[in-house]
């Protein structure tokens, strides 16, 4: 009987701690968001700052008291997602406390089809007749881009500008593979389909060559046609200077037209200054996009809704992390936004390389479950492809921006062969007690038998064909024309539309356009899906430990530079589940630019 006491006085002393824990640590996120709140209130004669100094993400990241905590830094300036920049140029166009827009692009990570909304909105708000600064203390490829737009560029008189071009990278480990002694054996759908060839290769094949330089060049024309349109600079010098490297101080981008001037920061700050007529000696309010962002006001005064509903990272099974976009949640978030009948459209922002053939299915289905009711319109960001592109096709319409990544319609699975590894070099063998000849299919210490590759391969054409039946059904078009342009190949948006995977080249915002002209609504709200986990359940998550291996790694490998061979282990990890078929895009491709940094 003491024993129990013991136990039930133990258990409930440890019950208490974790309550009166709780509690503290509620109150202390309340007190640091009561004191970190800033003041919503915006001066006269502010400017807008966008600095962007974060990886840019469709959909703002979690807010709420408890967000300083996860900086552990009140004074942060919190990350803003794309839907919030977008919302801040949209105000600021006609807020009379902001007289304009500096862009501070020393250092940002975002993909260009994200970098050609923010673009696009700045171009309509210098419309306005308020201006637009660029400053930097350096400039690479993707942030000339950026700054490009502006109304006048600056860079500090010893910065640098980077204007080489673009590459693309794929890694490959079939040769550190082989030395360990691991055969990985591939079966495709889709001639272009190169996520094996990283693990089964040493280099591109010529097909995935072909579509990687397609892509590229695609995309570089894309961005040197913004450029020379806002510049005044012709596309075949652009390329010239690209090519003949002869511009490489400040003073030569100057005379060639890319830079207007080159200044240090408070020279800078003092040429804005004479641009709004006031004194040099006067103080103005930098206002960050992440105050400006809190500051925003709601528009439309109607009960009707249109949803947007945010699909980011790679699809997998099950629940997610909210990283990811997980089959059961964003089938739970499809079927209530369903179910609301405040909700006349839908918008799908979809930025997602795919993942999991049968996640993509069962999300495909709540899709189509929904178009059948609602207006579906997809927008596509950085990258909709493969399994991305397979959850897009129930939509009524679908947008994309030139450069979006699309397409890859293929599937794939992949097997390890260890048996050199395990029984040669480390001495592991394994015994089997097995009910028939079939049973231990998918060993990793054996080759695939003949019988067995038919067998996978079968599977993955049948979940191929399904692919195809899905675009041929979402597009009006035949399978034999689908399997034309599919075989995993990967398509700009703007190709995508020749072809007639996409129906129009726009953004977000031209995406909820069309769904309310589709649902005849001209008085609307937005609700945005999925909604922000709460950060407490965060943080308890994390204490429980409710992590993967990869997640961790790739947080580590950002700030040592492994972060691209992290990742192939993530794919591992991902192939390694019982949902091992893939229909996930063929690389994730590093745009790299050079620079002295």
């Amino acid at each position: 009987m003491k024993f129990f006491k013991v136990v039930f006085a133990s258990s409930l002393g440890y019950l208490l701690a974790i309550f009166i824990s709780f509690i503290i640590v509620l109150l202390l996120g309340l007190s640091i968001a009561r004191f970190a709140k800033p003041d919503n209130d915006i001066p006269e004669n502010s400017i807008l700052n966008l600095s962007l100094n974060y990886p840019l993400r469709d959909k703002s990241p979690d807010e709420g008291p408890l967000s300083y905590l996860q900086t552990l830094d009140p004074n942060a300036n919190m990350p803003v997602g794309l839907n919030q920049i977008l919302q801040s140029i949209e105000q600021a166009k006609s807020d009379d406390n902001i007289h304009g827009i500096v862009l501070d692009l020393t250092s940002f990570s975002a993909g260009y089809a994200k970098l050609t909304e923010i673009r696009t909105k700045l171009e309509d708000f210098k419309r306005s007749g308020k201006f637009v600064y660029a400053y930097a203390d350096y400039y690479y490829f993707p942030t000339y881009y950026m700054a490009s737009v502006a109304d006048s560029v600056f860079v500090n008189p010893e910065g640098e500008i980077s204007f080489t071009g673009m590459v693309g990278k794929v890694s490959f480990f079939a040769g550190a593979l082989e030395k360990m002694g691991v055969e990985v054996q591939a079966i495709r759908a889709g001639k272009y389909k190169g996520a094996v060839e990283s693990f089964t290769r040493k280099d591109l094949s010529p097909e995935n060559r072909l579509q990687m330089e397609v892509y590229i060049n695609s995309v570089f024309d894309e961005v040197l046609s913004s450029i020379s349109k806002s510049r005044g600079i012709a596309i075949d010098k652009l390329k010239l200077d690209a090519d003949q490297l002869e511009l490489r101080s400040v003073s030569d981008f100057i005379d060639a037209g890319y830079i207007d001037q080159a200044v240090y920061r408070d020279q800078f700050y003092s040429t804005m200054k004479k641009r709004m007529g006031i004194s040099t000696s006067e103080k103005v309010p930098l206002i960050s996009e992440s105050k400006y962002a809190k500051a925003l006001k709601s528009t439309g005064s109607s009960q009707d809704r249109i949803a947007i509903i945010y699909a980011s990272g790679d699809i997998v099974g099950g629940k997610g992390d909210g990283s990811q976009i997980a089959a059961d949640d964003m089938a739970k978030t499809l079927k209530s936004v369903r179910e609301n009948d405040k909700v006349k459209a839908v918008v799908l922002r979809i930025d997602s390389r795919g993942g999991s053939s049968l996640a993509s299915e069962i999300i495909w289905r709540e899709a189509k479950l929904l178009a059948d009711e609602k207006p579906l319109i997809v927008s596509m960001s950085d990258v909709a492809a493969s399994g991305g592109y397979y959850i897009a096709t129930p939509a009524r319409k679908i947008i994309a921006e030139p450069t979006t990544i699309t397409g890859s319609i293929g599937v794939f699975g992949l097997i390890p062969n260890a048996q050199n590894l395990l029984n040669e070099k480390m001495g592991i063998t394994f015994d089997y007690v097995e009910t028939g000849k079939n049973s231990d299919i998918g060993r990793i210490d054996r080759p695939l038998t003949e019988e067995e590759s038919a067998y996978i391969g079968s599977i993955i054409d049948k979940i191929y064909d399904t692919f195809l039946t899905r675009v041929a059904d979402g597009r009006k078009m035949s399978k034999e024309k689908v399997n034309e342009i599919a075989q995993g190949r990967i398509w700009t948006g703007k190709m995508a539309k020749d072809i007639g995977l996409v129906d129009a080249l726009g953004g977000l915002e031209d995406a909820i356009r069309i769904a309310a002209k589709e649902a005849d609504l001209e008085e609307y709200k937005t609700l945005e899906y999925p909604k922000n986990q709460d950060a407490i359940l965060k943080i308890v998550s994390k204490i429980q430990g409710n992590s993967n291996l990869s997640s961790e790694l790739k947080k580590w490998s950002r700030y040592t530079g492994f972060e691209s061979y992290i990742n192939q282990l993530s794919e591992i990890e991902r192939w390694g589940t019982k949902h091992s078929v893939q229909a996930i895009m063929p690389y994730t491709i590093e745009i790299e630019n050079y620079s002295l940094r």
